[in-house]
């Protein structure tokens, strides 16, 4: 490490919603051993209509970092007075690092960022993508897609150390035993199942919405193929109605944790799963860095690769299409292509492989929770 002097104050930029927050686990872990004697406070979005779920809601109790400033990001740099309000409570704080851990963003956005964060008082940054090579995700030719957005933040944090996105532990949420307690709780009779399917119905965007009609020709298949196993559906409250109608396919026992638990307890629920089958989606990530093998349905708003789920255990189902890379949140002129191409077929066979190695690998519910302490 090359940061000479060890900061007393660490403020760490992190904008958005859950998907974004566990993307950059291994990061805070890898600050978290850098500077363990330093205060972490994260600046990011506050809970809305953009992000439904908060960082504090994420990380609260990990040890992770210590504190929040979380607000209406668009609003704060939209409105000269909300940026004066915020300023003044960065420089009184005193932090004397900034860690800054965003998406790609334009070169102008990034030195308006650069700017105010000096104005805050702060003298050293690290982590800023001001290079090309850094604001690009790389072609990975191994895996023929571009490199994870995780990798490319260990990238931008490299003067700090390595992330070692392979060691299960640096994707740890570090829950408490009494929120695995409070899990099992809420899966009830589910339990006692030959195995677990986690499913998330919720897109964060409707071009990202694989569609009512497959996901419930895809349940009345599954509950044939998968005989025995239990089903617990999770996501928004927005999302209950939905998966209470896909929960209803399911002939074994089943529960609906839609809008019930707090996203530390849909990830102690992930820890018992032999699948998680969903959307791309901040549930998918949480499922992904609990360790479960998921079958992960893409649109292909984005190059495919950057925001897959972080492993080789999983299976994406994404179809490259010409107007691939598109950004879009809706879809009129291809009516979604991408993603409504994807068969119910090919999600049942993903499925179907990846319970066969969890019926040779886990074991049962019960025995997942028992080895987790229950």
């Amino acid at each position: 490490m090359k940061l000479g002097k060890q900061p007393k104050r660490i403020l760490i930029f992190r904008p958005g919603g859950l998907g974004d927050t566990i993307i950059a686990l291994p990061c805070f872990h890898l600050l978290a051993r850098a500077f363990p004697d330093a205060e972490r406070r994260v600046l990011t979005n506050s809970p809305g209509k953009s992000v439904q779920v908060g960082v504090e809601a994420i990380l609260k109790g990990s040890g992770l970092v210590h504190g929040y400033f979380e607000v209406d990001y668009r609003r704060v740099f939209a409105h000269s007075r909300e940026q004066l309000s915020l300023m003044k409570r960065i420089r009184e704080w005193k932090p004397d690092l900034l860690v800054h851990l965003t998406e790609p963003r334009r070169m102008m956005r990034l030195f308006t960022e650069l700017a105010f964060f000096k104005l805050c008082g702060i003298r050293r940054i690290i982590g800023m993508p001001v290079s090309r090579e850094l604001l690009e995700n790389k072609w990975d030719p191994e895996r023929k897609s571009y490199e994870y957005e995780a990798a490319r933040l260990g990238r931008c944090l490299s003067e700090v150390g390595e992330l070692h996105l392979d060691d299960r532990a640096n994707w740890d949420l570090l829950l408490s035993e009494d929120e695995r307690v409070q899990a099992r709780s809420a899966l009830g009779p589910v339990l006692s199942g030959r195995g677990l399917i986690v499913c998330g119905v919720g897109a964060a965007v409707e071009v990202k919405n694989w569609g009512s009609d497959n996901w419930l020709a895809l349940t009345k298949t599954l509950t044939d193929h998968a005989r025995g196993y239990s089903l617990a559906m999770v996501g928004a409250a927005d999302d209950y109605q939905r998966a209470e109608l896909v929960r209803r396919e399911w002939a074994g026992p089943s529960v609906n944790l839609c809008g019930k638990l707090t996203v530390r307890l849909s990830s102690a629920v992930m820890e018992l799963a032999s699948l998680y089958v969903g959307h791309d989606s901040g549930p998918m990530h949480l499922a992904a860095a609990a360790g479960v093998p998921c079958v992960s349905i893409f649109s292909a708003r984005q190059k495919a690769g950057i925001w897959f789920p972080y492993g080789a255990q999983h299976h994406v189902l994404y179809h490259d299409v010409p107007c691939s890379d598109c950004n879009l949140d809706t879809c009129q002129q291809y009516q979604k292509r991408c993603i409504t191409s994807i068969t119910v077929d090919e999600v049942t066979h993903a499925a179907d492989e990846l319970l066969l190695k969890s019926d040779s690998c886990t074991g049962s519910i019960s025995a997942k929770a028992a080895i987790l302490g229950g």
